[in-house]
């Protein structure tokens, strides 16, 4: 086997964060080339002898002391001795991103509906204990003698994923909080993922340089199913409770006349049911404070129930026969559908 006189790395790319020299054979002249943003660490029997920093180096036993072992004077300090010797760079890698492989399904906490969702940033890291990296992951993925970071993105991506799934659903239930309300609270949410990734990466000898999540959304259609929602609420929030009843009544009606066939012959049955309960004195649509057996005082506006005859806030008499014609009227109608006499001052 050759005996290497120079051993040098001048990288292929940024993307290199580890490179193994491919010779093991050298003497005391062989000279040792670190470049700028490069350490290099020689390794002898499995341990780590030496980390040398930006410069030149001869191989000899000052550098080395264990190689005095093995120089013998009549070979003139060229008999051969194996090392192996790591370059690893030095510099930050802050643009390795990452997202959610997989959707984290949560329920929405305000409005009750299953979301999908997916998350996205960015990650930098710097890898400082260079001997704790080497003794745990350089064995296991180690390819044709160099480690890249984008190998290092894919082996922490697990973790990654694992963490932002637990972190967001704990802070949007914790904190009951929707998904509208995700964006302004990204500031919180990454500084508590931070703090969880941290202990995680530095484990394997990185710093953790800066975190960033730099979006949080869902599929198109649950989102659409969240606006739906949203916009019933305004909706209704707009209208009052009578009137919106009423008005999505009549939609349901329009709805049900654009239909054929069973849903239309189901439609018929139902107008067909509240036909005969107006003929009965009900209504096609019945009003809220109906549906909840209660009626609106004409006199001061409190609620009462139905079958009361005074108002217990005001005194007030509940009208239930016109005075006039004698017919049956609603409790609380101001005037009589039959003859339109005022029923109440």
């Amino acid at each position: 086997m050759s005996i290497y006189n120079v051993v040098k790395f001048e990288g292929t790319s940024s993307d290199w964060l580890l490179y193994k020299f491919p010779g093991t054979e050298f003497n005391t002249r062989s000279k040792l080339i670190v470049t700028t943003g490069q350490v290099a660490i020689v390794v002898h029997n499995g341990k780590m002898e030496k980390i040398c920093e930006e410069g030149t180096y001869t191989l000899d036993t000052e550098l080395l002391p264990f190689i005095k072992n093995f120089v013998k004077g009549f070979y003139g300090g060229r008999n051969p001795f194996s090392l192996e010797i790591y370059f690893i760079n030095k510099r930050l890698k802050l643009d390795l991103l990452w997202g959610t492989s997989d959707p984290i399904n949560i329920l929405d906490p305000i409005y009750k509906i299953q979301l999908r969702l997916r998350a996205r940033g960015q990650l930098g890291i710097k890898l400082v204990n260079y001997r704790y990296f080497l003794e745990t992951l350089v064995g296991s993925i180690l390819q044709n003698n160099l480690i890249t970071f984008a190998i290092i993105r894919d082996y922490f991506r697990g973790i990654i994923n694992q963490k932002i799934k637990k972190v967001l659903s704990s802070y949007m239930i914790g904190n009951k909080i929707t998904y509208f309300e995700i964006d302004p609270q990204l500031d919180k949410i990454q500084e508590e993922f931070q703090n969880v990734i941290e202990p995680e990466i530095e484990k394997f000898g990185f710093d953790v340089v800066n975190l960033s999540i730099e979006s949080v959304n869902v599929p198109d259609e649950d989102l659409s199913k969240l606006n739906e929602i949203l916009h019933k609420k305004a909706e209704y929030e707009q209208l009052g409770d009578s009137v919106y009843r009423t008005t999505r009544g009549y939609d349901v009606l329009e709805e049900g006349a654009k239909n054929n066939g069973a849903a239309s012959s189901f439609l018929g049955v139902g107008l067909g049911m509240n036909m005969a309960q107006s003929m009965q004195g009900g209504k096609l649509i019945p009003d809220a404070n109906e549906e909840k057996n209660e009626i609106v005082c004409p006199n001061c506006k409190a609620k009462i129930s139905l079958g009361n005859k005074f108002c217990p806030e005001c005194g007030e008499k509940i009208i239930v026969n016109c005075p006039k014609c004698g017919k049956n009227v609603t409790p609380g109608t101001k005037f009589c559908p039959e003859c339109g006499e005022k029923l109440y001052n």
